[in-house]
């Protein structure tokens, strides 16, 4: 292994919180990276204010913690705190000022003041006061989910070794595994949004208006070629199922797996003979395809040919035939809300593994499963994470470092390697 995977479970003890000199008064605000202007995965320092990318990123929150040995960093996000020190997610309760001075700056940045919009009273005490009872709603909020946390299965065990046991006691029987790209990387397909690395940082030398326009059904009609070039690439038959893919399988076969939903196309699963009822391929896949124009079923191998032809493959009335991959702007498989409003109630563990949950309707699935089902997060970087700003309602994002978290367990890292460790646990 390359090195052990960072499981999300805080510490509630971390010493640097009170030797460090946390900055209370300061105007935080930490939309972007000060460095290189990144809006994803923004910490801010609690020390100074410093605004840095995280590790994902170009690592200016990280750099900026050796440059000054200030460890503690508040997440932009989802206000969640961490230790360069400890090298842990911390939950420290004199974290809860500066806390409050990045959730009022965040609320700012969404619903600015302008001097003058309120004339009937004081515009900066009315701003001050809607502040103010934001924090009070909030501080209601948390203290109603602290108090009334349902049980699951895991008890108190929200850990990797708790969902295992699970597995093995067998009080699951209904698990419904939602998978991304990432589960294919270990195969040498690129993901889709890695910076550096994935598909979309990759593609300029198709000479797209922008990357993901490769698959938008409106810019494939009208110049078809980017994509046909970019499927020779990718096409099914050059790449093996990964650990991960026979680990779905295995589920499958120890009778277990409700159902494995997938954004992948690569059909993947398929060679990794997974029954082909237990699978969702949500956004379609390279196994069948049809002609855009009449829409009559065309077989696959018509398409291959073609492609690997260097030609663009057109049906008997012109029209450009595509594989059922689903564009952007094209909907989803009857199949996949078909099943999906049949699953996701009964399921009783979800494993959500190799996703950012950036495409919906497939990301909204985390929330659609009953409250008391424990939901397994895997992937390289923390995504859909619960805001403290969602006050007004229930969230479906993760809460593994809140006080409330009572099902939701993470680990962030190399899928493959989480994988491995799961299932020699």
């Amino acid at each position: 292994m390359s090195g052990t995977p960072l499981v999300i479970l805080p510490s509630f003890d971390c010493p640097h919180v009170q030797l460090s000199e946390i900055n209370h008064d300061e105007l935080i605000s930490g939309k972007q990276c000060q460095v290189c202007n990144t809006s994803k995965q923004v910490w801010i320092c609690a020390t100074c204010g410093f605004s840095g990318c995280s590790r994902t990123g170009n690592q200016h929150a990280l750099r900026h913690f050796e440059e000054t040995d200030h460890p503690i960093a508040i997440g932009w996000e989802d206000l969640s705190s961490f230790c360069y020190q400890c090298k842990s997610y911390i939950r420290q309760p004199s974290l809860k000022h500066v806390l409050g001075r990045i959730r009022n700056a965040r609320w700012t940045e969404v619903h600015p003041h302008t001097p003058g919009d309120h004339h009937d009273f004081d515009s900066a005490t009315s701003h001050r006061s809607t502040l103010e009872l934001m924090g009070r709603l909030q501080d209601f909020h948390i203290e109603a989910e602290t108090s009334d946390k349902p049980e699951t299965i895991l008890g108190p065990d929200i850990t990797l070794q708790g969902v295992v046991r699970a597995i093995k006691e067998g009080k699951c029987s209904n698990i419904i595994v939602m998978s991304g790209a990432g589960i294919s990387v270990g195969a040498g397909i690129p993901d889709f949004r890695s910076p550096g690395t994935g598909l979309y940082d990759n593609l300029q030398k198709y000479n797209l208006p922008y990357p993901t326009a490769v698959f938008e059904l409106d810019y494939f009609q009208k110049k078809p070629e980017p994509f046909y070039l970019l499927a020779k690439e990718l096409w099914p038959g050059n790449f093996k199922p990964t650990l991960v893919h026979y680990f779905i399988r295995l589920l499958a076969e120890k009778g277990v797996l409700l159902r494995n939903y997938t954004q992948n196309i690569d059909t993947l699963e398929r060679v990794a003979e997974i029954d082909p009822e237990k699978l969702v391929e949500a956004h379609g896949s390279f196994a069948s395809a049809h002609c855009t124009a009449c829409l009559k079923a065309v077989p696959i191998e018509d398409i291959k040919e073609a492609t690997f032809a260097n030609k663009i493959p057109t049906c008997d009335c012109n029209g450009i035939l595509k594989p059922d991959i689903t564009f952007f702007g094209e909907a989803l498989p009857s199949r996949f809300f078909e099943k999906s409003v049949v699953d996701f109630p009964k399921c009783d563990l979800l494993i959500i593994i190799g996703t950012s949950l950036q495409v919906q309707p497939f990301a909204g699935l985390i929330s659609k499963v009953p409250p008391t089902t424990p939901r397994l997060f895997i992937n390289n970087e923390k995504v859909s994470m619960y805001s403290p700003l969602d006050f007004f309602g229930p969230s479906g994002g993760f809460r593994f470092e809140t006080p409330f978290n009572y099902r939701d367990v993470g680990a962030i890292g190399d899928c493959q390697e989480i994988i491995l460790l799961y299932a020699s646990t």
